[in-house]
């Protein structure tokens, strides 16, 4: 083998290292489910504000984030297919019963809307829930399901849950969203 070609393979080891090793990063800070040690509550960004969201809820009615600006919005992405997102809607629908000043709205996520409706139903999940088949969660940059956004009233997008929320973390969030 030439001395061109090992260095040239010694390039490419190192930048695959280099990449192993900020990819790991990126998927522990941003709790990518893969990741060995998952945060699943890593603050997203500086706020800035909610991307365009519309759509169709699972009612058939046309919903509108932009439509709620002066309200506190918690926006969860969930589908009956996420096992952690099934266990997170009892969570979120005492959050909601608590907190009716904070507008509660789901993005159901590359799922079947019968089988979505069905699930609401059966979990008095009341909130309106809009149809995404991925264009919605590439725009939020969803890494996986569920994912929880936290949108102040002014419309800015504050914080963010990855994973299963709790209640603590739901609760540590009205302080932030509502200005109290």
């Amino acid at each position: 083998m030439s001395r061109r070609s090992m260095i040239v393979i010694a390039m490419l080891a190192a930048l695959g290292v280099v990449a192993l090793a900020i990819g790991l990063r990126g998927a522990t800070q941003t709790g990518d489910a893969d990741a060995v040690a998952v945060d699943a509550d890593v603050p997203a960004f500086a706020p800035i504000a909610a991307p365009p969201t519309a759509g169709t809820t699972l009612d058939g009615e046309r919903l509108d984030l932009a439509d709620l600006r002066g309200t506190p919005v918690v926006l969860n992405f969930w589908a009956t297919w996420c096992g952690p997102c099934r266990k997170e809607i009892p969570t979120i629908a005492a959050f909601a019963k608590a907190h009716p000043e904070i507008a509660v709205v789901g993005i159901n996520y590359q799922d079947d809307p019968a089988e979505a409706r069905a699930f609401e139903q059966e979990t008095g999940a009341s909130w309106p829930s809009i149809v995404d088949d991925g264009p919605l969660g590439a725009t939020w940059k969803v890494p996986g399901l569920p994912a929880t956004f936290y949108i102040d009233a002014d419309g800015q997008v504050i914080d963010r849950s990855l994973g299963e929320v709790t209640a603590q973390q739901l609760e540590d969030r009205v302080p932030a969203l509502t200005g109290s």
